[in-house]
């Protein structure tokens, strides 16, 4: 048996043992397991895109063993390129597939009479992914990927160009409070629309569980394996260091990974700061371009999130400061209370769709837009009272 024969039968062991489930199958399902779910026979690749450790991989495997329990699971195939020692070619996906389907279905690609599962974890690892996907896709409607990545997945043009109206995006996210609430308190029924539930009692309890989210909520291992506050902050550091030194500098060409790690400090000190590109390039002896550069590699890693000024025109946009948040405000567990309420309603909007901007000349925190173009002001407090005065700049 060759090495990738063993690679790829080591992840599939469905093939040979019909009893087989995968662990994730009986674990906590996110909200967008159903999601991503019903949209499973659909003519589309799906593309599952986010954070590193938030539960990507889990979700794809979670959908392998429903797939497994209807009796489909020798038309599914699991592979992660995450930790292969292989050389990391494009020639390595098509042996995989084809591997699979000459000994394991026995079928050619435009012979395949019924729907056939391919999930691919961490593809963003292969160059030219999207354009091998593309050549099986092409061959015969019942080939369905099921693709995910740590990375912007479509950071290069070519693979938006070669999947061009065939693929859905999903983003996942760090653990909603929704989400927290239901894994760690199961027992605790929270109905936010109800007035009657929301006594001072209540509140207060959903004060205390919503600050420990704050801190150390959001990610499945710290909660799965209750890790204390010194191992959390230990775990993720080994996140950050990964994006940073590894999975960054691997697709863009990255000078100084070290100023990236810098960088990300700035923003954790201070979530939702004013970024000015030319003080960071002063003090960092880069120029300004470089430092543009490295912001939009720490987005594309989903480590922050830039916030623009409302109202500019694109290009002079690009000229003037913006805020910077963190996309899981556990990246910065140490930083002022406040600033991670903000950081968290910054990211509550943008994960149901909205376009978030600040405005400068309007002392509000930011200004989250729909797709309608309805405006939502946002002040961002976080005290036991709200006064008159703390409501002013949302009046003028």
């Amino acid at each position: 048996m060759t090495e990738i024969e063993t690679l790829v039968s080591e992840q599939n062991p469905q093939w040979s043992d019909t009893s087989y489930l995968p662990t994730e199958t009986f674990w906590f399902k996110r909200h967008a397991f159903s999601i991503i779910k019903s949209w499973l026979e659909k003519r589309f690749v799906l593309a599952i895109s986010g954070l590193r450790r938030i539960g990507k991989s889990s979700l794809m495997r979670q959908i392998v063993g429903d797939l497994i329990s209807k009796g489909k699971g020798k038309r599914c195939l699991y592979f992660s390129f995450e930790k292969i020692q292989l050389k990391r070619e494009p020639e390595l996906l098509r042996e995989i597939i084809n591997y699979y389907l000459k000994n394991i279905l026995e079928e050619k690609p435009h012979e395949l009479k019924k729907q056939t599962y391919f999930f691919l974890d961490e593809i963003q690892n292969i160059p030219h992914w999207a354009e091998i996907v593309k050549s099986y896709y092409d061959q015969n409607e019942n080939f369905k990927f099921l693709v995910s990545g740590s990375n912007s997945l479509f950071v290069q043009k070519k693979a938006q160009e070669a999947l061009a109206g065939r693929i859905i995006e999903f983003n996942l996210y760090p653990f909603s409070f929704r989400e927290y609430l239901e894994l760690v308190y199961p027992s605790y029924k929270v109905e936010f629309k109800n007035r009657s539930w929301l006594t001072t009692a209540n509140l207060e309890i959903l004060g205390g569980r919503f600050e420990k989210y704050l801190r150390f909520g959001q990610f499945p291992e710290i909660i799965g394996q209750k890790l204390n506050p010194d191992q959390a902050r230990q775990y993720l550091e080994t996140v950050e260091e990964k994006i940073i030194f590894n999975d960054l500098p691997r697709i863009f060409k990255v000078s100084h990974p070290e100023i990236l790690s810098l960088i990300l400090d700035q923003v954790k000190n201070s979530p939702g700061q004013r970024i000015e590109y030319q003080n960071i390039a002063n003090d960092a002896g880069l120029d300004q371009r470089t430092v543009s550069k490295y912001f939009v590699y720490l987005e594309k890693g989903f480590l922050v999130f830039l916030c623009r000024n409302f109202g500019k025109k694109p290009l002079k946009a690009l000229r003037v400061a913006r805020k910077a948040y963190l996309s899981s405000v556990n990246l910065a567990p140490d930083a002022p209370l406040p600033l991670l309420v903000e950081n968290y309603f910054f990211n509550f909007w943008r994960q149901r769709g909205f376009e978030v901007y600040f405005q400068k000349d309007q002392e509000v925190d930011f200004v989250a837009v729909n797709k309608k173009r309805e405006i939502v002001l946002n002040e961002v407090k976080y005290q036991k009272n709200v006064e008159e005065k703390d409501l002013r700049n949302m009046k003028d």
